[in-house]
């Protein structure tokens, strides 16, 4: 009897293995680095932008139905010392319409097939806001929602 009860346990748990329900699933394979370079911030500068290049990877699986959403609610202000200076972030173009601060965000429109996609994010900072900042090193980190 111990023979048969042992062999209907393997049984009953193979079939529950078989049967796994699949995730879907977004990740982001990579960062991505926005760097506006150097500026001289003169009156006849023009606006400065900058993208990521294919930098920035996200990889979603073919379960994913809704186009993933990207938004950041980080400040866009680059820092040195105690002075700020303003920038843009969007997924569309320079200058074109900003990464949302809140979801939901703005949908990325890519393969979903579970392999790498390139993302750009774009960067500008406006002339109008060089104003009369010292010379430094401008940084700031931003954290970014993949919504899915």
């Amino acid at each position: 009897m111990k023979v048969a009860l042992r062999s209907l346990l393997g049984t009953m748990l193979a079939a529950a293995c078989t049967h796994g329900l699949a995730v879907p699933t977004c990740t982001v394979a990579t960062g991505a680095t926005l760097s506006f370079g150097p500026v001289v911030a003169l009156a006849s500068t023009g606006d400065v932008a900058t993208n990521s290049g294919s930098s920035f990877w996200l990889n979603c699986t073919s379960d994913v139905t809704a186009a993933p959403a990207l938004y950041s609610a980080t400040p866009r202000t680059l820092t040195s010392g105690g002075h700020s200076l303003p920038f843009a972030l969007s997924a569309v173009t320079p200058g074109g319409a900003e990464l949302p601060t809140t979801s939901p965000g703005a949908a990325l429109e890519f393969a979903r097939n579970g392999s790498n996609q390139a993302v750009t994010l774009h960067g500008r900072i406006y002339s109008s806001n060089f104003g009369s900042l010292p010379a430094g090193t401008y940084a700031r980190s931003v954290a970014l929602t993949l919504e899915y």
